[in-house]
């Protein structure tokens, strides 16, 4: 948590750290402005030009005449005569965060002053305004927590500090000793009093003394602190006396139970050997974590979560299982697994870890290439068009070819009776020749929406998914997502292609002859098979 590095931005506020801390003009003005020894013209003015700077110097003024302390008063005073308005701020909530760090960094003012600024930004903003706080006020100056304490404010700071591993020991248990004399609410024991009671390092005495510290104020809130001293072998055995005596008052089952566990407890020497030996391993197992956390590695194992991502981009519309027996099932006229292939294309297309994967992608080579992440100019139109067009079929044009191919067929059989003659029953040729060719389109009909939705697959897997992965490859992930939006366009018209290859195997194709234009002595007779009356012989 804590001890960390500097954080680069606060919450709700996006100026960097090196414009945190104040110009030599600000500070300045806001260390005449806390001078008691110069005249009242410096320091009024001092204020009038942080008012006039306005923003985080603003900010920073009127959080030093608002803060209490012994100061309070005579800021007050030089406010008054100033005539500066404070009580409307014309800062924003990102300045007052700033101005927050401006009074905490700035080493003329009064060291209250800054120890106010600095709970206020924790307050702010917590572990990472403690973070901020830390790099802002001297690392060894903040034994100011305990009085602070005492005092009734600063408890959350101090709790923070308190379990702060980065921090000096001895000073964080005077702290803690602070925060165990707080009045808390019933029944709330501070997480820090418990590590700070349960620490290896700290010396007994002070473990007993917090735990001591919580009985006096709430004893039922002590028996943890307590029996944490007591069941611990590092504890010299007389302050875990104590400890016991102090649980006879609050606890006399738990004494017995500490009082049963001394003689099964290992030496104060074993113990501080097995506490060696697991520092040991925590400085191999940081030393190793660093080791990964080297710039090298870091890249490294971007580089594997990138190629993880994209052999997943790549697995996911291989040709190999994405819909790869649609052709076999559009054969053998198989509803059920066609509907289960066209399932699985737009499952893929309308993936949202597809889209989460790109923009994973974009993020993680961002972090590793920098501003070098954009594509390269050599970049062919396929790869950065974003977009390709896929085969399409309206029900329209299904009933344009169909109608197309049975006036064909009826004008081929024309040509031919033109040629060779009617044969001797007109009729029954006409029924033999309007069956084959209704037999004839609606075959034609099946194979052609069949292999639209063969074609739709074809071009998803060999062409539209290959792009998209190949986009990614290329740090292109404008044109990838575009190639995405085109992928799940292509899959509804995989449903709708599926719709028309359904219905065309189901509709028995019926088309009409006389919607064609004919010789009269054909129109009279196709008029006559139309009403199923002889055809005259044509020597009457």
């Amino acid at each position: 948590m804590v001890g960390a590095e500097r954080p680069e931005l606060l919450p709700d506020c996006d100026v960097p750290t090196q414009r945190r801390q104040p110009d030599e003009f600000v500070t300045t003005c806001l260390v005449r402005l806390a001078d008691e020894s110069l005249d009242d013209a410096w320091r009024t003015s001092a204020l009038t030009a942080c008012m006039v700077r306005g923003g985080s110097a603003l900010a920073a003024a009127t959080f030093m005449v608002q803060a209490p302390g012994p100061w309070y008063e005579d800021l007050r005073r030089i406010l008054r005569l100033s005539g500066v308005n404070v009580d409307r701020p014309t800062y924003s909530s990102a300045d007052y965060t700033v101005g927050l760090c401006y009074v905490a960094g700035t080493k003329g003012l009064p060291a209250g002053l800054r120890h106010r600024a600095a709970d206020a930004l924790v307050h702010r903003a917590n572990d990472v305004g403690y973070a901020e706080a830390r790099h802002l006020l001297p690392k060894n100056g903040w034994s100011w927590l305990a009085d602070a304490v005492r005092e009734g404010w600063a408890v959350w700071t101090a709790q923070l500090f308190a379990q702060d591993e980065a921090a000096p020991l001895t000073t964080r248990m005077r702290v803690g000793l602070a925060l165990a004399e707080h009045e808390h609410p019933a029944g709330y024991v501070p997480t820090a009093l418990e590590r700070l009671a349960a620490h290896p390092g700290a010396a007994s005495k002070d473990r007993l003394a917090l735990a001591v510290a919580v009985g006096q104020r709430a004893p039922k809130d002590a028996t943890g602190l307590l029996c944490c001293v007591a069941s611990d072998s590092i504890v010299q055995a007389g302050h875990r006396m104590q400890a016991i005596e102090l649980l006879d008052a609050i606890d006399p089952v738990k004494a017995e139970e500490m009082r049963a566990l001394q003689t099964r407890l290992p030496s104060a020497r074993t113990s501080r050997d097995q506490q060696r030996d697991a520092a040991a391993r925590a400085e191999q197992e940081a030393a190793a974590r660093r080791e990964r956390e080297t710039p090298a590695a870091v890249k490294e194992h971007l580089d594997s979560k990138v190629e993880e991502l994209l052999d997943d981009l790549r697995g996911r519309g291989s040709a190999d299982w994405l819909a790869d027996d649609l052709d076999n099932h559009i054969a053998e006229s198989d509803w059920n697994q066609v509907a289960q292939d066209i399932a699985d294309i737009c499952g893929l297309v309308r993936d949202e870890e597809v889209e989460s994967s790109l923009r994973l992608l974009e993020v993680l080579t961002q972090i590793r290439y920098g501003d070098e992440a954009s594509p390269t100019s050599s970049t062919s139109d396929l790869e950065t068009r974003g977009d390709l067009d896929f085969p399409r079929l309206t029900r329209e044009e299904l009933k344009d070819y169909a109608r197309a191919k049975a006036e064909r067929s009826w004008t081929f059989w024309r040509e031919l009776v033109e040629k060779h003659g009617w044969n001797d029953d007109k009729l029954y040729e006409l029924d033999r020749q309007a069956d084959e060719v209704d037999r004839n389109v609606a075959d034609s009909l099946c194979q052609k929406a069949g292999d639209h939705l063969r074609a739709l697959q074809q071009f998803l897997v060999w062409e539209l998914w290959p792009a998209l992965v190949n986009a990614a490859e290329r740090r292109n992930y404008g044109a990838a997502r575009g190639h995405l939006a085109t992928a799940r366009l292509l899959g509804d018209e995989a449903e709708h292609a599926e719709v028309l290859w359904r219905s065309a195997t189901l509709e028995n194709y019926s088309f009409d002859p006389r919607a064609m234009s004919w010789p009269r002595d054909f129109w009279l007779v196709l008029e006559q098979w139309r009403r199923g009356a002889p055809v005259p012989d044509a020597r009457d």
